[in-house]
């Protein structure tokens, strides 16, 4: 029974030690593309860029012209293929590969981030009409108060207030902030390998 437990012990230790080995390894290719799908503007340069790589690098080692090599990627890139340029060496076709897999991947997800900014959400603009309306509302009492506190105690005496208020809002603050810290540096370690699960 003893050899048993400490096989089993032996073999969950390997498995632990081989999931962390691929969280580190995910996670090394994760974050980068969690970040550039996050960014629509450098995703775009990077579609961009992909295609114009790969668009020339078809024209130089298929001794094509730009112009043929831009139709190619365009073709290539959306996957429609036409097959009126195609490439004949094995570099040729790892380069056609490269630009396929990539457009297949990061197209849609720009498209994905134009379509989320075309549509108009009514409930949030309206939500949006109200909550603009309510700090007005918000920013006229303080004034009301501030000018009434004034009249009836003194100028003094509301600079001493405020000077109380404003230093319980700093610390305050500096509580909210290091709460923001503890969670930013929570879900830094979930990304982390090895990190909770």
């Amino acid at each position: 029974m003893a050899e048993v437990a400490a096989d089993e012990g032996r073999t969950d230790q390997t498995v632990d030690s081989a999931e962390t080995a691929i969280a580190r390894r995910i996670g090394f290719v994760a974050r980068p593309v969690r970040g550039l799908v996050n960014a629509p503007h450098l995703l775009v340069l990077v579609v961009l860029g992909i295609w114009l790589v790969c668009s020339f690098t078809y024209a130089v080692l298929e001794d094509k012209g730009p112009i043929e090599g831009l139709w190619w990627g365009i073709v290539t890139g959306s996957t429609v293929g036409y097959g009126d340029f195609y490439p004949s060496s094995s570099a040729g076709r790892a380069v056609g590969a490269i630009l396929i897999v990539s457009m297949l991947v990061l197209v849609p997800i720009a498209i994905g981030h134009v379509i989320a900014n075309l549509v108009f959400d009514k409930e949030s603009l309206a939500v949006a009409t109200v909550l603009e309306d309510v700090h007005a509302r918000i920013d006229r009492l303080e004034h009301l108060t501030l000018a009434s506190l004034e009249a009836q105690h003194g100028r003094e005496w509301l600079a001493e207030r405020l000077a109380e208020h404003q230093a319980a809002d700093a610390a305050t603050t500096d509580v909210a902030e290091q709460m923001l810290a503890m969670f930013a540096q929570k879900s830094d370690d979930q990304d982390r390998p090895g990190g909770p699960r």
